[in-house]
């Protein structure tokens, strides 16, 4: 049961109420180790996500810890670069410095912050999935040859792109029930809407990129083996069980995790770039295949954001995404993908208007806009149907 969930000024108040026990040794950490953490943590009002934390908890049951401590700690273990829970729970247990800011003098355990993952993602810790192995998919054979460094993997068709283009066109509305989508409605409503309302967003004529990088974990893919007589005749937990086997085309190698696509907004007047939509894939899944969902996704929780240029490089030189893009009113900048089947992509597109009234040449690149300094995203992407009148 939740009983409340602390603001910003709750947590500054508390800051300031118990900054006398600490000694002078945690002063002196805490004013150079741990001042930009600290600078962080007093500007994240977890209390704007409470339309998205409430509905988690059961109104019966004794209180639940604050989820605003529980989000601190886990800030923290990324500001602070703690790869294990474990580890994190246990300084956190002999160290009063990094449970004052967290906001809390009783630290929760490693068990409090796996239960909240658990409730964040409706997770089932003893998830038995034998998917998670590698299988020999990728052979010559299979027609899906271990590309080179440098290269990403192709294991995905062209019809892949438009059953995405199929499933999401009219919103993605139905798909609400995906397992990260509380932490991206809380992401939204602590860092980007309030971003927008300082006006470092522009919600109607700005210019979104998104890209995919590989997340390598250290979890193991074969689960950790527990009794069956006391976990429901379960065998194995998972601590990852979303993640899989992908390729890795920066190192060069395949790797067990994830695919972490981010799409986010160039301020150019403050020389800056907000991210304002994040998601995790399984690793194997190419970047084209999370370009149309994702901005889907992005719409859907965030209706106001009407961006005017969406940039993404090779891997989303698909007809479907030019089509899904176009028509959602967005001019597509894409890279040409040099592995395409076609010799000559640019032939199989139409030239057409958008709704803006701007010149789209065959391949569905734009050509001209008049007013806007276009200039920089034509060399920073390399698009060369891209023309500055």
């Amino acid at each position: 049961m939740l009983t409340n969930v602390s603001s910003s000024q709750d947590y500054c108040l508390f800051l300031k109420i118990n900054k006398h026990k600490l000694d002078k040794s945690q002063l002196h950490r805490l004013n150079t180790t741990f001042a930009n953490a600290l600078k962080k943590l007093k500007k994240l009002d977890l209390s704007l996500a409470t339309d998205t934390i409430y509905p988690l908890y059961s109104f019966t049951g004794r209180p639940a810890r604050d989820p605003s401590v529980l989000l601190r700690s886990f800030v923290l273990t990324m500001l602070l670069q703690y790869t294990s829970i474990t580890k994190w729970a246990n300084d956190l247990k002999h160290d009063s410095l990094l449970q004052y800011l967290i906001g809390s003098f009783k630290p929760p355990s490693v068990s409090t912050h796996y239960d909240f993952i658990n409730r964040l993602t409706k997770a089932d810790p003893h998830y038995d999935n034998e998917s998670l192995l590698p299988k020999n998919n990728f052979s010559k054979d299979n027609g899906y040859p271990k590309p080179k460094k440098g290269e990403k993997l192709i294991n995905y068709t062209e019809e892949d792109t438009y059953s995405l283009y199929d499933k999401y066109k009219n919103g993605a509305e139905f798909d609400r029930d995906r397992y990260i989508y509380p932490l991206q409605a809380i992401f939204n409503s602590v860092a980007v809407i309030p971003s927008q309302d300082m006006g470092f967003i522009d919600t109607t004529h700005g210019a979104l990129s998104g890209d995919g990088s590989s997340v390598h974990i250290h979890s193991s893919p074969h689960g950790n083996r527990i009794i069956p007589e006391v976990d429901y005749g379960k065998t194995h937990r998972y601590t990852a069980p979303e993640a899989n086997f992908g390729w890795d085309s920066d190192e060069g190698r395949y790797y067990f995790g994830y695919t972490f696509f981010n799409i986010t907004y160039h301020n150019a007047l403050k020389h800056c770039d907000l991210p304002v939509f994040i998601t995790l894939e399984k690793a194997s899944v190419h970047d084209s295949l999370l370009c149309i969902p994702s901005i889907a996704q992005m719409l859907d929780l965030n209706p106001t954001l009407k961006p005017l240029f969406f940039c993404f490089d090779s891997a989303g030189d698909s007809n479907a995404i030019y089509t899904y893009l176009l028509e959602k009113n967005i001019n597509p900048i894409i890279d040409h993908n040099k592995r395409r089947t076609s010799e000559t992509p640019s032939e199989e597109r139409q030239e057409s208007i958008n709704a803006d009234g701007i010149p789209v040449c065959k391949n569905g690149h734009l050509m001209s806009y008049d007013g806007y300094d276009y200039t920089r995203y034509r060399k920073k992407y390399r698009c060369p149907f891209a023309t500055k009148k």
